[in-house]
C-alpha cells in the first residue's frame, strides 16, 4: 500500500489542454491534503513548475510523476489526476500520459521521497494495473487499487532482520532498472561503485597480457543495498526478469547481515 496516497487528491478526468495547466490543477488538488491546506496552491505550483524546468516527470506507458519539497512539512501527500484520453506531458517514450501521480513532501526527507518515487515508478512494468486505472470510473475502485497494488518498503532496525544485495552490472541497460527495484525496498540504504571488469587490470599483467590486448573501458558498476529480509524474494524475482533467459550482464548475490546499525542516505 501506498500510506501518503490521499483520497481526496484523486481526480478523474481533466478540460486541460497544456502541461502548465495540468500542474496548475494538480497543485489545486495537492491543496485538499490535511498536510497542505495552509500551503498556497500558487506556491505549490511554482515548486511543480520548478522541478519540470529541471528535466521532466513524464516516464513511459502513460505515467508521469511530478513532484516538488516545500519546507515546513510534517510528511507526505501523494495523489494521482487520471486522463483517460490522455495528455502531452513531454514523457521519456514520446507518448501521452494517462496517470499523472504526483508528490510533494519535506525537503528534509529524501530517502522517503525517493522511495516514493520508485515505488511508482514500478507501475510502469504492470501494463494490466495501468489499464485497470486508466478505465476506473470512480475515486473509491482507484484509491482501492492502489492501496493494494503499490507498497513502501518500511525499516524497522529494532525488529527486522536485513540481508545485503551485491549487485554486478556490466550491462549499462539493466542498472537504472536495477536502482529502481531496489531504491524502493531499501530505504536509502544503497552505495554504487563505479569499477573496471577485471580485464581492465588482466591486460596489464604480463601473464595474460596476450589474451587483453585493448584497455577499453567497459561499463562496470556494484550496486550495494541493505534490505529487510521479508522483502528479499519479491527482489530477486524483479531483479531476475531483468537478465532475461540469458542472464549475461548482471550478476546477484545476496549475504546475511549479523550486525547492522546506523543509516546513510540516498
Amino acid at each position: 500500500m501506498l500510506p501518503a496516497l490521499q483520497k481526496t487528491c484523486i481526480a478523474i478526468g481533466t478540460d486541460c489542454k497544456t502541461k502548465k495547466d495540468i500542474l496548475k490543477q494538480i497543485s489545486e488538488l495537492a491543496g485538499k491534503s490535511k498536510l497542505l491546506e495552509t500551503v498556497p496552491s500558487r506556491e505549490i505550483l511554482e515548486k511543480l513548475v520548478e522541478r519540470e524546468e529541471v528535466s521532466s516527470t513524464g516516464l513511459e506507458n502513460g505515467i508521469a510523476i511530478p513532484h516538488c519539497s516545500i519546507s515546513g512539512l510534517s510528511g507526505f501527500t501523494v495523489g494521482l489526476l487520471i486522463v483517460p484520453q490522455g495528455t502531452a506531458f513531454e514523457s521519456l517514450d514520446g507518448k501521452p500520459s494517462n496517470l499523472i501521480f504526483f508528490i510533494v513532501g519535506p525537503p528534509d526527507q529524501r530517502s522517503r521521497h525517493i522511495q516514493i518515487i520508485s515505488s511508482i515508478a514500478k507501475l510502469t512494468k504492470d501494463r494490466a494495473l495501468i489499464s485497470k486505472l486508466i478505465n476506473c470510473n470512480t475515486v473509491d475502485t482507484v484509491f482501492n487499487l492502489l492501496q493494494q497494488d503499490i507498497r513502501v518498503s518500511e525499516i524497522n532496525p529494532e525488529s527486522d532482520q536485513f540481508c545485503q544485495f551485491i549487485i554486478h552490472i556490466q550491462n549499462e541497460d539493466f542498472f537504472a532498472d536495477a536502482m529502481e527495484i531496489v531504491g524502493a525496498e531499501s530505504g536509502g540504504a544503497i552505495s554504487v561503485l563505479e569499477t573496471n571488469t577485471a580485464g581492465h587490470y588482466l591486460h596489464k599483467l604480463p601473464l595474460f597480457s596476450t589474451f587483453w590486448t585493448t584497455s577499453e573501458p567497459n561499463f562496470s558498476r556494484v550496486v550495494l543495498a541493505v534490505i529487510n529480509k521479508k522483502l528479499m524474494n519479491n527482489t530477486l524475482r524483479r531483479l531476475s526478469l531483468l537478465g532475461g533467459d540469458s542472464k549475461s550482464g548482471m550478476m546477484v548475490t545476496v549475504q546475511d547481515i549479523l550486525y547492522c546499525d546506523g543509516s546513510i542516505d540516498f
